[in-house]
């Protein structure tokens, strides 16, 4: 859903299943292909057997049967356009959705970035207007004036994972 918090987008976007226990405390049901499915956070869900995968390149489709599907709450889902706009959420330059920006003259990008920092892990942009408020960062806080234990509201990486945007 919308008010979905970024650390836990982060935690299953970013973050790698080799280190990380992704599932820890995390609420889950089984149903019919007896697969977690993860309620936190969740709307609907479908449930798919897989027939037929399609690799494109930079991604692979799955082709499949839907055996179920439910609604758990009545809210309104997160886009990934509102991830972007609204969230401040970006791919990083190494993902294969990473769309990047329109060329501009440098004095543009700093009116236009000033005292942005963007973490070169997972590409969320820390914007001092509008703060962490996550994280109990107030609007206004600049990057300079983090806490040196403020991490990345999406995966967690240091303040030395982020350069000026």
């Amino acid at each position: 859903d919308k008010q979905t918090p970024m650390t836990f987008i982060g935690t299953f976007g970013f973050k790698c299943g080799r280190n990380t226990d992704k599932m820890d405390g995390i609420t889950c049901i089984l149903d019919e292909t007896k697969l977690p499915i993860i309620t936190d956070h969740t709307v609907a869900y479908i449930e798919v057997t897989v027939k037929h995968t399609l690799d494109v390149g930079t991604h692979t489709i799955f082709v499949g049967d839907i055996v179920n599907a439910n609604v758990l709450q009545d809210k309104e889902p997160m886009t990934y356009e509102y991830y972007r706009n609204v969230k401040g959420g970006f791919s990083p330059k190494t993902a294969p959705t990473y769309i990047g920006k329109e060329t501009e003259s440098k004095k543009e990008q700093e009116e236009k970035n000033m005292g942005k920092y963007v973490c070169t892990v997972c590409g969320y942009v820390y914007d001092p207007i509008k703060g962490d408020p996550e994280h109990g960062i107030k609007p206004g806080t600049s990057f300079d004036e983090l806490p040196d234990n403020w991490v990345c509201s999406v995966c967690g990486a240091g303040k030395d994972a982020f350069e000026t945007q």
